[in-house]
């Protein structure tokens, strides 16, 4: 079963890189264990076409919401249409072109919720204390889903 890990969003503007800043932190257990981790930033194109052949993929993005920084949301891809009035740029947008093409995928969304979107490189204070433990209950996730 082929499984990949799209990581989207913008490192330049401090929390909307969250999700790269993850994958990088965790690439190297999930390619021990068979996923394949693609650093897609913002760009949905590239992420698209990587979904060729793919039994299961995540796709994990920073979030915006009601929640407290560092809380995460995780979704079945299916549901995802159910966030929309939440904030989710990159994703969303990859979750759109995958509606129009009628690409079939099994896969899940998880949001990682920011603290603040701003031009700046790293991660807020509110994630950077939280940081270790986003990584960890993630890659929990995706090694453990059932």
């Amino acid at each position: 079963m082929k499984k990949i890990v799209i990581g989207v969003g913008n490192k330049l503007m401090l929390d909307d890189g969250v999700a790269i800043f993850l994958l990088e932190n965790i690439k190297s257990v999930l390619e021990d264990n068979d996923i394949e981790v693609i650093i897609g930033e913002t760009d949905v194109d590239f992420c698209l076409s990587k979904l060729n052949n793919v039994d299961e993929f995540y796709i994990a993005d920073s979030y915006f919401s009601d929640k407290v920084p560092g809380d995460l949301t995780f979704k079945k891809i299916k549901d995802i249409k159910k966030i929309r009035k939440q904030c989710a740029a990159h994703s969303l947008g990859l979750m759109d072109l995958i509606d129009i093409y009628g690409i079939e995928v099994k896969g899940y969304f998880i949001g990682i919720e920011i603290g603040r979107i701003d031009m700046n490189i790293g991660l807020s204070n509110d994630l950077q204390v939280e940081f270790k433990d986003i990584c960890s209950k993630v890659l929990n996730f995706i090694l453990n889903v059932t």
